[in-house]
């Protein structure tokens, strides 16, 4: 159990550093290299979506992402100073299919396809996505 921090500039070429403090934490917390990985996924979809869609460019703001590891589950947020964005109000896609897939938004299903809670906030100013991953109860 554990917390881990880290705030890098709003990059493309910073995303790896986060996926990968995010994918020590998981395995570090009891998870197997696939819940791992689906957790690399999902933050690094998001930091994507940060960056192109929030910010709308590289370097307009920073990427604050914490890791909480508890008993049985890992807790990832992460905050970034971009204009309001808020994933429930996006376009639905999850009955796309690959004759007719959606234009956009399939980083937002794939993060709630991989993990077990998503959550967005808006805070002073600040957006928030807590996204939650819980171990199988075979490996609490």
């Amino acid at each position: 159990m554990g917390t881990f921090r880290l705030t890098v500039p709003g990059r493309l070429d910073r995303i790896r550093e986060i996926t990968g403090l995010v994918g020590e934490a998981a395995r570090q917390a009891g998870f197997d290299s696939r819940s791992a990985y689906a957790c690399e996924l999902a933050v690094g979809e998001a930091c994507e979506n940060i960056i192109k869609h929030g910010y709308q460019t590289e370097d307009r703001g920073d990427i604050r992402v914490s890791i909480a590891s508890l008993p049985g589950e890992l807790t990832i947020e992460l905050v970034d100073s971009a204009p309001p964005f808020n994933p429930a109000h996006a376009p639905d896609t999850r009955d796309w299919t690959p004759e007719d897939p959606p234009v956009g938004g399939l980083g937002l299903l794939i993060i709630h396809r991989v993990m077990d809670q998503v959550q967005y906030l808006r805070r002073r100013g600040h957006n928030i996505l807590r996204l939650v991953k819980h171990l199988p109860p075979e490996a609490v």
